[in-house]
């Protein structure tokens, strides 16, 4: 009985590893903006949820790193936003459907983005 339950524990534990492994894609993303000092967050909004989902803090600019995208984020009713943000300065927004993040992505090898920040009330 102990070597059943010690067989099963570890197929749990390998199905979750792997399960997590691959669900996930590790995305290179660049992001210089003029002027720097902005602060980065991203959403993947599914088209099909009617929830707002959340903000993920990347950090600022200028950045240079990895982050863990869902694969299932890809799909074409998905919407995959970045946002810059600075005191004094308008929120600059750059959108993608899924479909054409992952095409830019393979196309390029890495997420690029350099926004010029426009001074509030301009």
């Amino acid at each position: 009985m102990k070597n059943h339950v010690q067989i099963l524990t570890w197929f749990a534990a390998a199905a979750l590893l792997l399960s997590s492994c691959a669900s996930k894609e590790a995305v290179k993303i660049k992001i210089h903006t003029d002027p720097e000092g902005s602060h980065i967050v991203y959403r993947v909004a599914d088209d099909y949820r009617s929830d707002d989902p959340p903000w993920i803090y990347l950090g600022v600019t200028p950045y240079q790193g990895v982050t863990q995208i869902h694969s299932s984020s890809f799909d074409k009713a998905d919407t995959i936003t970045f946002k810059v943000m600075r005191h004094g300065y308008l929120d600059q927004v750059k959108k993608w459907s899924g479909d054409q993040f992952q095409e830019e992505y393979e196309r390029e090898g890495m997420m690029f983005w350099a926004p010029r920040l426009i001074k509030a009330g301009q």
